[in-house]
C-alpha cells in the first residue's frame, strides 16, 4: 500500500516539524488517541490513527460497549493508558465481537514512554547554549524511568494473551520473523528499547474474571472470584522477534471467532508520534494498516478504546419483558396521570399568548434633536391659532415693532375705523304721536354760530325722532 505509507510519511515529516518547535512545552502524555495531546505529545498516537484515516478507515471513540458497536466495527485499536486490567463485562464484550467474523483487535501494550530517546536524539540539533539542559532534562526522565520500572506491577494479561516484563530492557537489534522487512538489512533499529514480550507458549491463560459473570468459557470455581484458568486454547505466532527471542509483535487467533485475531505490541512507543519518526516504526505501522485493510469483508471501520482504568459502561439487550425507561417513564401510571394535565395545561397558556403571537409592528422614534420637528410644531400650534392670516400678522408686527418698518411686503396696511353711528334717544312708549309732535322743543343757547350750526345740523326734532323711534320698532307697530 504505498500511497497509504506515502501520506504516512508526510504526516510523520509534519509532525517533526512541530516538535521542533522547542523545548519549553513539549508534552510526554502518554497513551491519547484523541484530543489536542493525542497529536502534540510525543508519547500520543495521533499519527497512528492519522494513518488509518489516510488509508480510508472511519475512525469513532468507544466510550461505550454497546451491542451496535459490535455490527459497525470492523478493527479496534485498544491502547490502555496505564497498566491497570480492562474491567471483566469488557472483556466478556470483546470476545464476543471477535465472534462476529473478521474482526481485528490491536492491542498496544503501555511502556514507559519515550521521553529519554527524544532528549538524546534532539541533543545534536539543540543550540550550544540549550545543550547542557538537554543533557540535564534526559538524565531526568531517565531516572523517573527507572523509578517507574520498580514501582510498577506486572502488565495485566488477559485470557487471549500474556505479557511478561523482561528481566531488563532490550535494544531491538535485528529482527526475524514472518513480518521482517525483505531486503533491508541497513534500517537503523528503533531508538526505545523493549520492556516487555509477549508469551506465544501453548499453555492456557490465567485470567482475573469476577464470579458473578457467568461465561461458557470459563471454568467456574465456588467462592473463588479472583483467578481462574482459561479451558480454551488460543494460537499464538509471534510476528517480530528480536535476535535473542523476545516476540513484541504476536498474532492470537482461536477456531470460535471466524477467522477473526488480535495482534500485540508488547511497546506502545513502536506505534507512538516519536515512534513513528523511526523507519522500523513506519515499516511495522503501515504492515499493521496493510493487513487490517486486507482482512475479508472489512468495511475499514475503526474504533479506538482508550481505557485510563477505569470500568467501561457495556449496554446489551435483555431478554425479558422491556421495561419503560428514561422519556418512556412518563407514559406510565401515576406519572401519566401528571403528564397529561401539563400537556393540558401548556395547550391552555398556548391559546392565551396566541392573540399576541404574529409580526411585530415597526415604531417610528423620533429624535429630539431634530431642528425640523420643531419647525412643523410651531407651524401647527400657528395653524391652530388663526392660519396663514395669523402668521403674516404676527410677522407684520415684528417688522414694525423691531425693525421701525413702515412698507414692504411684510408689512399689512390697518384699515381705517368705521365713523360712529348717531345715537337715538328713546321716547317712553306712552307718548303719542300727537303728544310727541306738540312737546316744545328746547331752548339753545346761541353763544357761538358755528355751534349753533353744528347742534341743529346734529340733532333731531321732536317729530322726526319719533317717526324714527316709532319706525325702529321691532314689533312693527306704531307708539300711541
Amino acid at each position: 500500500m504505498k500511497p497509504a505509507e506515502t501520506k504516512l510519511l508526510t504526516t510523520v515529516f509534519i509532525f517533526c516539524m512541530l516538535l521542533g518547535a522547542g523545548c519549553t512545552k513539549l508534552s510526554t502524555e502518554y497513551g491519547r488517541t484523541s484530543g489536542s495531546s493525542a497529536y502534540s505529545s510525543i508519547n500520543g498516537y495521533g499519527t497512528f490513527r492519522l494513518a488509518l484515516e489516510n488509508a480510508g478507515f472511519t475512525d469513532r471513540d468507544m466510550g461505550r460497549l454497546t451491542d451496535r458497536l459490535k455490527k459497525s466495527t470492523d478493527l479496534v485499536v485498544w491502547a490502555p493508558q496505564n497498566g491497570k486490567p480492562l474491567n471483566a463485562e469488557a472483556v466478556v464484550w470483546m470476545d464476543s465481537w471477535l465472534k462476529q467474523a473478521n474482526r481485528t483487535l490491536v492491542y498496544i501494550n503501555p511502556d514507559s514512554g519515550s521521553e529519554t530517546e527524544y532528549w538524546t536524539s534532539t541533543l545534536p540539533l539543540a543550540p550550544a547554549e540549550k545543550r547542557l539542559e538537554y543533557r540535564r532534562l534526559a538524565a531526568k526522565s531517565r531516572n523517573q524511568r527507572m523509578q517507574n520500572r520498580f514501582n510498577k506491577n506486572q502488565a495485566p494479561s488477559y485470557q487471549w494473551f500474556t505479557i511478561t516484563r523482561l528481566p531488563r530492557p532490550e535494544t531491538i537489534k535485528g529482527v526475524k520473523g514472518p513480518w521482517k522487512p525483505n531486503g533491508n538489512t541497513t534500517i537503523q533499529a528503533p531508538l526505545t528499547p523493549l520492556e516487555h514480550g509477549v508469551v506465544t507458549s501453548m499453555n492456557p491463560a490465567r485470567v482475573t474474571i469476577p464470579a458473578s459473570i457467568a461465561t461458557p468459557n470459563l471454568k467456574s470455581v465456588p467462592g473463588s472470584p479472583a483467578v481462574q484458568t482459561s479451558s480454551i486454547q488460543y494460537m499464538r505466532r509471534p510476528l517480530l522477534e528480536t535476535k535473542d527471542g523476545t516476540a513484541y509483535v504476536a498474532e492470537v487467533t482461536s477456531k470460535k471467532w471466524n477467522d477473526s485475531r488480535i495482534i500485540v505490541v508488547s511497546s506502545g512507543s513502536l506505534l507512538s508520534n516519536f515512534g513513528l519518526t523511526q523507519r522500523p516504526n513506519q515499516l511495522l505501522a503501515d504492515r499493521i494498516i496493510q493487513e487490517v485493510a486486507a482482512a475479508k469483508n472489512s468495511g475499514l471501520r475503526a474504533g479506538f478504546l482508550n481505557n485510563d482504568g477505569t470500568s467501561l459502561t457495556v449496554s446489551s439487550k435483555d431478554n425479558g419483558v422491556p421495561v419503560a425507561s428514561g422519556m418512556e417513564m412518563l407514559t406510565v401510571w401515576p406519572i401519566s396521570l401528571l403528564t397529561m394535565h401539563g400537556i393540558f395545561l401548556g395547550l391552555v397558556i398556548c391559546l392565551m399568548l396566541l392573540p399576541i403571537f404574529g409580526r411585530p409592528k415597526k415604531i417610528s422614534h423620533n429624535q429630539s434633536g431634530n431642528f425640523g420637528d420643531h419647525l412643523d410644531a410651531v407651524a401647527a400650534l400657528m395653524k391652530r391659532a388663526g392660519g396663514e392670516k395669523y402668521a403674516r400678522s404676527k410677522i407684520s408686527d415684528y417688522m414694525k415693532r423691531m425693525r421701525g418698518e413702515t412698507t414692504g411686503p411684510w408689512i399689512i396696511k390697518e384699515a381705517l375705523p368705521a365713523p360712529p353711528k348717531p345715537i337715538h334717544t328713546l321716547q317712553p312708549n306712552r307718548l303719542s304721536k300727537n303728544t310727541a309732535s306738540q312737546v316744545p322743543a328746547e331752548p339753545t343757547q346761541q353763544t357761538n354760530p358755528q355751534t349753533n350750526a353744528t347742534e341743529s345740523a346734529g340733532s333731531l326734532t321732536p317729530s322726526e325722532g319719533t317717526s324714527a323711534i316709532a319706525e325702529s320698532q321691532p314689533d312693527g307697530k306704531k307708539i300711541e
